[in-house]
C-alpha cells in the first residue's frame, strides 16, 4: 500500500516538475521571441542623422547649497575656524566658468507632433478648413522633457505661435514654420533643434516626432486613454462660428470619464476653442482659447496616456505587439537615440515615474506681440521665466548660483570690483564710497546662501553679517582699503548663520488644464 502511494507521489511530482520545465520553457520562449520580435520592428524606426546638431549633456553649475556641503568637507582637514587658511576646491581654466559636478545627470529630449495629415481621411472633422495645408510640417506640439537620473523628470511646452529667429536665415517667424521650410525631413528636424537650441540656449540631446495619424494609431495600439471631465465639453461646430472654415475637430464627451480612442483623443489635443455645458444648459466658452491653455491639455493627455499604457504593453504581449508595430512605423528619431536600449531605459523609468510627484509641469508667461505686421507671441523677460528655462539648463528652481545673487559694491575701488564680479556672473552694481573697517558681506532673510556663493569667490576670508534692511539674494559687499579679489575658483568658506525667517522661491503650481478633472 505504501509502496503504491509512493509511486503515485512520484507520479505526481514527475508530472508537477515536467509541468513547471514546460511552463518555464514556454515562457522563455515567448520572452525570447517578443525580445527578437521588439529588436526587429524598433530597429526599423526612421533615424535621422542630426547628432551634429544636437548637444553633449551639460554639467550643472555648482550651486551655493553644493559650496556649503564641500566645505563641511573640507573643515574636518582645514582650519576649522577658517581663518584664512581653508582650501581652493576647483580652479576652473577661466574666470565667470562655474565649478562642475563629475558628470551630468540628465538628457534633454525635443518631442515633436507634427500636423502632417498623411493618413487622415479628407472628410474627418478635424481637416475642416486645411485644404491644401494637409501636406504641411508644422511642428504643431513642441515639448522639452528632461529626464534625470534619479527618476524624475521635468516637462515644458513651446507655445507654436512663438516668433523666434528661425535657424540658418534671416528672418523672424513662428516657431512652429521652422518645421516647414525644408524638403527633407532630416533638415526639418535639424532647423528645428536649431532653432530650439539657439533661442532658448538650452542643449538638446534627442529628438522625437510622430504625425496626427501616427499620434492616432499610437493611442489605439495601447487601447485609448480613460480622461475625466468636469462638464459635458465640445469643439466648437460650424454653427457656433458661423464660418465654414471654423468647424473645429468635431470633439464632444459627456461628463465624468470617459475613454478615448484615438479619433477622439487626436481632437481632444488639437481642439482650440473648447465650449462647456452650463447647468441650465447653455454653453459656453472654456477659458480663453490661446495657445497656452492647449499646450497644458496635450501635456496632461500624453502623460496621463503613458501612466495608463505602461503596465498594459508590458503585461500584454498583443499590446506590445500593436505598440511596436506603430513605433516601427509612424515614429522618428535622431540617431542618438538607441531606439532598443533607450527605449527600454525610458520605458523602465516611465514605469515607475508618478506623474503626480515625480513629474514636474511647467508653463512659460508670454505676450502678444506683432512683428513685421505677423501676430505672434513673445516671452516675457522675468525672473519665472529664467528659471523654468534654467530647469532644462540643470538648475533647481530653488538653486542659488552667480546669476541669481545681486551684489551692491560699496568702497573706494568698488567699480572695477563689481565689473570682475559681473565677469564671474553675479549681478553687481557698485556705489562709490569711504573706505570700510574691514571687507564684509551684508545679508538679509534668505540671502545666507548668496553671501556663501559671494565669499566662495573672493580671495580673502570676509565678515558675513545680518542686515534686516536686505532680503533674498540680494547682499552688498563692503570694501575697505584693501579690497578682496576675484578668484577663478571657489574657497572652502564658513557658512553664515541663516536668519531665524527664511525666503524661499516657490516652484510654480503645474499648468492648469481647464475642464478636466483634478
Amino acid at each position: 500500500m505504501s509502496r503504491d502511494r509512493a509511486r503515485r507521489n512520484r507520479r505526481l511530482s514527475e508530472k508537477l516538475l515536467l509541468a513547471a520545465i514546460g511552463t518555464a520553457t514556454g515562457i522563455g520562449f515567448v520572452a525570447t521571441f517578443v525580445l527578437g520580435y521588439a529588436v526587429w520592428r524598433l530597429d526599423q524606426v526612421q533615424r535621422f542623422e542630426v547628432h551634429d546638431v544636437l548637444t553633449a549633456p551639460a554639467q550643472e553649475p555648482i550651486t551655493a547649497s553644493d559650496l556649503i556641503d564641500l566645505s563641511a568637507a573640507s573643515s574636518k582637514d582645514a582650519d576649522r575656524n577658517f581663518e584664512g587658511k581653508a582650501v581652493e576646491i576647483i580652479l576652473p581654466p577661466t574666470i565667470g566658468e562655474p565649478l562642475v559636478r563629475s558628470e551630468p545627470d540628465a538628457e534633454n529630449y525635443l518631442l515633436v507632433g507634427s500636423d502632417n495629415a498623411g493618413g487622415i481621411s479628407a472628410d474627418d472633422a478635424i481637416m475642416t478648413g486645411r485644404g491644401a495645408a494637409a501636406g504641411n510640417h508644422l511642428a504643431d506640439t513642441i515639448m522639452i522633457l528632461r529626464l534625470r537620473k534619479d527618476g524624475t523628470a521635468a516637462v515644458v511646452s513651446i507655445p507654436r505661435d512663438l516668433l523666434v529667429p528661425i535657424a540658418s536665415t534671416d528672418s523672424i517667424a513662428k516657431i512652429n514654420s521652422a518645421y516647414n521650410l525644408d524638403s527633407s525631413p532630416q533638415t526639418r528636424a535639424a532647423r528645428l533643434i536649431e532653432t530650439v537650441e539657439d533661442h532658448f540656449d538650452i542643449g538638446l540631446q534627442h529628438f522625437v516626432e510622430v504625425d496626427l495619424d501616427g499620434f492616432r494609431r499610437l493611442v489605439d495600439a495601447i487601447g485609448g486613454v480613460s480622461i475625466c471631465f468636469n462638464r459635458p465639453t465640445r469643439d466648437r461646430t460650424v454653427q457656433d462660428s458661423g464660418d465654414v472654415t471654423e468647424g473645429g475637430t468635431g470633439f464632444t464627451v459627456g461628463k465624468g470619464w470617459t475613454h478615448l480612442n484615438g479619433d477622439t483623443a487626436l481632437a481632444f489635443v488639437r481642439s482650440r476653442r473648447l465650449l462647456v455645458q452650463q447647468q441650465d444648459g447653455e454653453w459656453v466658452r472654456l477659458g480663453v482659447w490661446n495657445d497656452l491653455e492647449r499646450n497644458s491639455r496635450q501635456q496632461r493627455f500624453i502623460f496621463e496616456a503613458l501612466d495608463q499604457a505602461l503596465g498594459r504593453a508590458t503585461g500584454n504581449p498583443r499590446t506590445l505587439q500593436r505598440l511596436l508595430d506603430i513605433v516601427a512605423t509612424d515614429l522618428r528619431t535622431s540617431n542618438t537615440l538607441s531606439v532598443f536600449d533607450d527605449g527600454l531605459e525610458l520605458a523602465r523609468r516611465f514605469n515607475g515615474l508618478n506623474v503626480d510627484s515625480d513629474l514636474e509641469r511647467y508653463a512659460l508667461q508670454l505676450v502678444d506681440i506683432t512683428v513685421n505686421s505677423q501676430a505672434g507671441l513673445e516671452l516675457i523677460d522675468n525672473d519665472h521665466n529664467q528659471r523654468v528655462i534654467d530647469i532644462f539648463r540643470g538648475i533647481g528652481w530653488d538653486d542659488v548660483i552667480e546669476q541669481r545673487v545681486q551684489v551692491v559694491v560699496e568702497g573706494p575701488s568698488a567699480s572695477p570690483l563689481s565689473s570682475r564680479l559681473r565677469g564671474a556672473r553675479f549681478k553687481a552694481t557698485h556705489l562709490t564710497s569711504d573706505a570700510h573697517i574691514t571687507n564684509r558681506i551684508r545679508y538679509g532673510v534668505g540671502g545666507d546662501k548668496a553671501a556663501v556663493l559671494l565669499a566662495a569667490r573672493l580671495g580673502q576670508v570676509v565678515e558675513m553679517l545680518p542686515d534686516p534692511s536686505l532680503s533674498g539674494n540680494k547682499i552688498r559687499l563692503e570694501l575697505s582699503s584693501e579690497p578682496p579679489s576675484v578668484i577663478l575658483g571657489y574657497r572652502a568658506v564658513q557658512p553664515p548663520t541663516a536668519l531665524a525667517t527664511s525666503i524661499t522661491q516657490k516652484t510654480p503650481p503645474p499648468p492648469k488644464t481647464l475642464g478636466v478633472c483634478g
